[in-house]
């Protein structure tokens, strides 16, 4: 059984890994820079001080905590489970599309940029986004291209990326159950 899921997620890899072209290389390459998405950020930060005001730095430390958890929960899955990126895998490096020659580290399950922008997302989502229909389906966006481009890049797995997106909802939910009412109030406008 766990071989037929591994064979569906590795053709499904070489499809969505294989639908390339000179735009997409420098888009998805660029998306996974931060700096590409400071103008989201920045304009999150304006959100958060104009909900939170005097509060916005207890907001900002909740979701520092958010991410550092996140990234390190999924590179600790990654340690554990110690599955090869494509890039790695001796039967496939040799067909996979790579952008600029960049392999990534030596594992892939789970994909910390699916696990740390869905956590991020459905964070936002639950204390800042709840009505603001247009910043809840960019923040979407943000996780489907992040999220794609790890596929694009040759460096996930398409289950790398389920399996980061479950993850990174699990850990947004149980932090906004933890820090509900406790340290700010989110409901509060």
């Amino acid at each position: 059984m766990i071989e037929a899921i591994k064979k569906i997620d590795t053709e499904w890899f070489l499809f969505l890994n294989g639908l390339h072209n000179s735009f997409f290389d420098s888009f998805f390459y660029y998306t996974t820079v931060t700096v590409f998405w400071i103008p989201l950020f920045a304009y999150l930060i304006y959100l958060s001080v104009k909900k939170y005001g005097a509060n916005t730095w207890k907001y900002l430390l909740i979701i520092a905590l958010l991410i550092l958890l996140s990234d390190q929960i999924s590179v600790f899955i990654k340690n554990e489970i110690m599955r090869y990126r494509p890039s790695h895998n001796l039967e496939l490096k040799s067909i996979v599309h790579l952008v600029n020659n960049k392999h990534g580290g030596l594992y892939s399950f789970v994909s910390s940029h699916a696990t740390n922008t869905m956590a991020l997302t459905v964070f936002l989502v639950l204390t800042l986004l709840r009505n603001n229909r247009t910043m809840y389906a960019i923040m979407v966006l943000y996780v489907l291209i992040a999220s794609y481009s790890r596929i694009y890049l040759g460096l996930h797995y398409p289950l790398d990326i389920l399996a980061g997106w479950i993850t990174g909802f699990v850990i947004a939910i149980i932090l906004y159950v933890v820090f509900k009412n406790r340290i700010i109030n989110f409901e509060k406008r």
